[in-house]
C-alpha cells in the first residue's frame, strides 16, 4: 500500500524546501550487499571497540553517500553490541527515517531520548517522523519540548504551526506561522499557508494582509486572488470578492473551482443567468465538482423547471452524498410529484445533515400533516418556529466544507 501524505505534509513541502529542512521521504530500495559489507557484518560481534569505531565511520560514510539501507545494517550490529549508546540509536533512527520506516525510526529516537532526555536535535527528528505520519498531537508535544529546550531553532516553531494546520486547528496555527513568517519574510509559500490559516479561522484582516502581500510580490498568483475573494466575501464584501475572482479568471480561466466560486457569488446576488454560465463553465473544466451540479439544479428549481433540476441534483449526490441542500431540493421535487415516501426520506436526510435549518423541518411538518401523523407534524412545526430564519452561507463555508468532504 503506498504511503499516503497528509494534507499538512503536502502543504509544508515548499515551505520546508525554502527553509532547507531535510524532510524528504526516501523509498526503500532492495540492493545486494557488497562483499566488504558482508565481511564487516560477520566480524562486528567479535572485534574490539576500536574496530567498532571503524564500523561506525563506515556506516556514516554510507549515509553520506545516500546508502541508508546498508548503513542501517551496520548500525543495527553496533546497536546489539552497544544498546545504551545514544549515538548509535540516533544514527539508526536517521537511516530508518530516510528509508520511510518512520515507526521504527520513532522507536530509535525514543530509546535515545530515554537514555539522555537533553537532546533537542534528536527530539526534533522524532517530531518530524511523527509529523510525516500525520501524528499531529504527538508532534505538537514534541516540538513544544524542542522550542523550550532550543528556542533558537525556528524549525520547531514552523512545524508547530503546520501540525495545528494538519489538525485543522487554524486559530492555533496562526501565531506559530506568524512567528515563522517573521523569521523568513521572503518565503511566499509560508505566507500562503499563514494566509489560509487566517482565512479558515475567520481572521479576515490577517488573511487580507497576507494575500495582498503575496499579490504584491506576484500579481498573477491565481490562488491568492481566489482566497482573497473568500476573505472579502466573509467580510460581506461580495462585490469586491467578485472583482478578485474576475482577476483570477483573466490570469487562469481554467483554474479548478474558480468558475464555481464566481458562479456561487452571482447566485448569492440572485443573478441566476451569470451564475448558470459560470457553473456550466466549471462543469466543463471540472466535471467531478458536485457543488456545480447542485447550484445549477437549485437555480432550475427556482425557475420551476423540475425536469432540468432533478438529474442535476441527483448527479450532485452521486458525487458527494452528504449535501443538505440537494436532499432538500429533491424532497421538494418528490413532494410535487406526490412521491411522499421519497420526499419524506429526502427531507429526513436534510434534517440529519443540518438540523439547524428550518426549511426542511417545515416541509416535514407539512408532509406529516398530509400523511395524518399529527404528533410528528406538531413536533416539526414547533422546531421550525424555534429556529431562526435561514441565512445564506458565505463562499468560504461553501468551498472549505466541500474541500473537507473531498479529503475524507
Amino acid at each position: 500500500m503506498p504511503f499516503e501524505f497528509p494534507l499538512a505534509w503536502l502543504a509544508a513541502q515548499p515551505v520546508m524546501r525554502k527553509l532547507h529542512l531535510k524532510t524528504q521521504l526516501f523509498i526503500p530500495r532492495q540492493r545486494p550487499h557488497s562483499v566488504a559489507l558482508i565481511f564487516l557484518l560477520l566480524l562486528t560481534a567479535a572485534i574490539p571497540l576500536r574496530a567498532q569505531d571503524d564500523i561506525a565511520n563506515q556506516a556514516s560514510e554510507l549515509m553520506r553517500a545516500g546508502n541508508f539501507h546498508d548503513a542501517e545494517l551496520l548500525w543495527r550490529q553496533l546497536e546489539q553490541r552497544y544498546p545504551k549508546n545514544v549515538s548509535v540509536h540516533n544514527n539508526l533512527g536517521v537511516a530508518l527515517a530516510q528509508q520511510g520506516q518512520l515507526d521504527a525510526a520513532e522507536a530509535e529516537y525514543r530509546t535515545s531520548l530515554a537514555l539522555n532526555p537533553h537532546q533537542p536535535d534528536v527530539a526534533f527528528d522524532l517530531g518530524v517522523a511523527q509529523f510525516k505520519q500525520a501524528h499531529f498531537p504527538a508532534a505538537i508535544a514534541t516540538f513544544k519540548t524542542v522550542a523550550r529546550d532550543k528556542p533558537e531553532d525556528h524549525r520547531s516553531t514552523l512545524l508547530l504551526g503546520m501540525s495545528y494546520f494538519g489538525l485543522r486547528q487554524y486559530a492555533n496555527a496562526v501565531p506559530y506561522l506568524q512567528t515563522a513568517s517573521s523569521n523568513d519574510p521572503s518565503n511566499l509559500e509560508l505566507h500562503n499557508v499563514l494566509a489560509q490559516s487566517c482565512l479558515w479561522s475567520k481572521k479576515y484582516d490577517c488573511a487580507m494582509a497576507e494575500f495582498k502581500s503575496i499579490l504584491s510580490a506576484d500579481p498573477n498568483a491565481t490562488q491568492a486572488h481566489m482566497l482573497l475573494a473568500e476573505a472579502l466575501d466573509g467580510m460581506d464584501k461580495t462585490g469586491d470578492a467578485i472583482g478578485e475572482l474576475q482577476s483570477a479568471e483573466q490570469i487562469s480561466p481554467n483554474e479548478p473551482v474558480l468558475h464555481f466560486e464566481l458562479g456561487y457569488l452571482y447566485y448569492k446576488q440572485r443573478d441566476y443567468d451569470r451564475a448558470s454560465s459560470e457553473l456550466q463553465l466549471e462543469i466543463k473544466n471540472n466535471p467531478g465538482y458536485a457543488q456545480s451540479y447542485l447550484y445549477l439544479g437549485d437555480i432550475a428549481l427556482h425557475s420551476n423547471d423540475n425536469v432540468t433540476a432533478q438529474p442535476l441534483l441527483e448527479k450532485s449526490l452521486q458525487l458527494q452524498d452528504e449535501n443538505r441542500l440537494a436532499y432538500f431540493d429533491l424532497g421538494c421535487i418528490y413532494a410535487d410529484q406526490k412521491k411522499n415516501q421519497e420526499a419524506l426520506t429526502a427531507f429526513q436526510h436534510a434534517v440529519k445533515l443540518d438540523p439547524t435549518q428550518p426549511d426542511a423541518h417545515y416541509r416535514l411538518a407539512r408532509l406529516y400533516t398530509q400523511l395524518g401523523e399529527k404528533q410528528k407534524a406538531a413536533q416539526e412545526f414547533a422546531k421550525t418556529k424555534e429556529l431562526h430564519n435561514k441565512t445564506e452561507e458565505s463562499l468560504i463555508q461553501k468551498v472549505s466544507g466541500n474541500a473537507a468532504a473531498a479529503t475524507q
